[in-house]
């Protein structure tokens, strides 16, 4: 009898602590969230719509288009343990992420970053506060503003250069007759656009030349481009573990496994790399690289900028900037091929510009307006990041009507913002023209919630000027010295599945014939 009367008055005991915890939910107003899909699962929460075979940031735009307000565009999904908020109009994003900037500013935590972020110390990474932006201030100061991209621009003409020598080789069956030089041939553009940027990139990270490319680089160097290119790192919506903790004690996919040995094998270069470096440092000056930078920076406080800090840069630079940028390389020559009066047009803007007895050069660019139009339109209808990185509510915040709890992840769905027809007359159509105008409406605001491939606020891509740099320069060169066609009458695919935005996709192959008036030119750099 007594037992009974104990366990009675436990019981009782856990009701009443029960009924006080959840006395302070039945006094407090209820939350508005914003429009979210019916039937969310126990545990998976609205998991389960992602699960197709479409490409993600068309997925979240269908449910966007059949969920949300259609003013704003929010969606609010419950993805097993995570809330996530889904931005897909130009509204959205400025009143998210421009007029509630910091509140937004943070990084979440996913398990790809546990591993690659150098413990959440990498700029791209690290959550808004005093290290994100004494680190954002000396990149910005030291790599990516005007100042740092004119004294890099020679690095910028010499992987173009190793580019242009590497398919005038390619496409020449003989370097001794001038009739077999302009018989041309097949190229694989997506091959040597990954090359171009790899090269690009190790030049500005470490100040080693570029020299005849890849192909007769160090072994190093050969492993680490493959280790990038066979294993993209997965986005943090792909790793279920994320979203159902318990999962990571399984790692079925071996998901987890993989990115551990990415970090561990990429860290280990690094290594390597730096402590190369710092035996020829103090031998003899390089010219100015990100080594050279945090070096100099690791002398005057080095426990702020440790070895840790200079590996997190560099492997954000390839990160964000090799893949991105050959693959918007690639998209362009797609579109430029398919649009041959748009190919005819450039052509003819760089032929009246750039004098044929040279090659085109960082200081052309200025007087290239329909090129960079080109890219911009290339970057609208194909951002390469069609999700851009997430963001996430440092705290609980009001947008508009709605409540965002605290925690929740913020998505910008830059390719259905691109691809609004209310922002964008004609959006899936290829347009350059459109970037060109110079009426009041492409001066203004508006542009930069509408135009977003580099993001917008705080977190916008640092390196967005370099990018610009390298995609212009490759393309217009390209351009300049050689003409270009499609392999048979059919237009490229140009489908999401075709020309997945991670490159996996099948080669872009193309006609490539060096021009008659750049013969000599070309013919020149296998001498240089």
């Amino acid at each position: 009898m007594e037992l009974l009367l104990s366990l009675s008055s436990i019981i009782t005991l856990f009701i009443l602590l029960l009924a006080i915890c959840k006395l302070p939910l039945l006094f407090s107003p209820k939350k508005q969230l914003p429009p979210s899909p019916p039937g969310a699962l126990p545990i998976i929460g609205h998991l389960r719509l992602l699960i197709t075979s479409t490409p993600l940031h068309l997925t979240l735009q269908s449910i966007s288009t059949k969920y949300s307000n259609k003013c704003t565009n929010y969606i609010f999904l419950k993805l097993g343990v995570r809330n996530v908020l889904v931005l897909s109009s130009p509204a959205a994003v400025q009143e998210c992420i421009y007029k509630n900037d910091v509140a937004f500013a943070n990084r979440p935590r996913c398990i790809a970053n546990d591993y690659l972020s150098y413990d959440y110390t990498n700029v791209a990474f690290a959550n808004y506060g005093p290290l994100w932006r004494d680190h954002r201030r000396v990149t910005t100061a030291h790599l990516f503003n005007s100042t740092s991209l004119h004294e890099s621009s020679g690095v910028r003409h010499d992987a173009v250069r190793c580019l242009l020598r590497d398919l005038y080789n390619t496409t020449t069956t003989s370097t001794t007759t001038t009739t077999c030089a302009m018989n041309g041939g097949e190229v694989d553009l997506k091959m040597k656009f990954l090359e171009l940027t790899f090269n690009a990139m190790m030049s500005m990270s470490t100040g080693e030349a570029v020299g005849e490319g890849l192909h007769n680089s160090s072994e190093e160097n050969k492993w680490f481009f493959e280790l990038l290119r066979s294993n993209q790192t997965p986005s943090m919506f792909m790793i279920l573990g994320d979203y159902l903790p318990w999962l990571r004690y399984f790692d079925v996919l071996r998901i987890e496994k993989s990115v551990a040995e990415i970090s561990r094998m990429s860290d280990e270069y690094f290594e390597k790399i730096i402590e190369r470096f710092r035996k020829e440092y103090y031998a003899e000056k390089k010219s100015k690289s990100v080594l050279d930078v945090f070096f100099s920076l690791q002398r005057e406080n080095p426990e702020q900028y440790n070895d840790q800090i200079t590996k997190g840069i560099i492997l954000t630079m390839f990160a964000a900037g090799q893949d991105t940028s050959a693959i918007t390389l690639e998209w362009a020559m797609s579109l430029l091929l398919n649009h041959p009066e748009k190919l005819k047009k450039a052509v003819h803007e760089v032929d009246d510009n750039v004098e044929p007895h040279r090659l085109l050069k960082d200081s052309d660019i200025s007087n290239l307006p329909y090129l960079k139009s080109i890219i911009q339109e290339t970057l609208r209808l194909y951002p390469p990041a069609p999700l851009l990185l997430p963001h996430e509510a440092a705290h609980e915040c009001k947008v508009e009507q709605y409540d965002v709890p605290s925690g929740t992840i913020v998505v910008v769905n830059a390719w259905a913002i691109h691809r609004d027809p209310e922002a964008w007359p004609e959006p899936n159509k290829f347009m350059p023209e459109r970037f060109m105008r110079q009426d009041d409406d492409n001066k203004s605001k508006d542009i930069m919630f509408k135009f977003i491939p580099f993001g917008i606020g705080r977190r916008r891509c640092l390196g967005e000027g370099l990018a610009m740099h390298v995609i212009i320069l490759a393309l217009g060169s390209l351009l300049q010295c050689f003409e270009w066609d499609k392999i048979g009458d059919d237009d490229i695919d140009m489908s999401e599945k075709a020309h997945f935005f991670l490159g996996k996709a099948k080669p872009l192959k193309a006609l490539c014939k060096p021009k008659l008036e750049m013969l000599n030119v070309l013919r020149q750099l296998l001498i240089v």
